[in-house]
């Protein structure tokens, strides 16, 4: 692999993980606000 190569693919995997990271934490959040407002638990009105 040409050094060009191995740059981009360091890049692209060091850019990857931060945004798995954020992925997953907003996956997180929708998923548990979904079940505390369908169980009742969620904010009042």
């Amino acid at each position: 692999m040409s050094p060009l190569e191995s740059m981009i693919w360091s890049i692209l995997g060091y850019a990857a993980m931060p945004v798995i990271f954020i992925v997953g934490f907003a996956i997180t959040v929708v998923v548990t606000c979904f079940l505390l407002e369908t169980t009742g638990n969620g904010l009042e009105d």
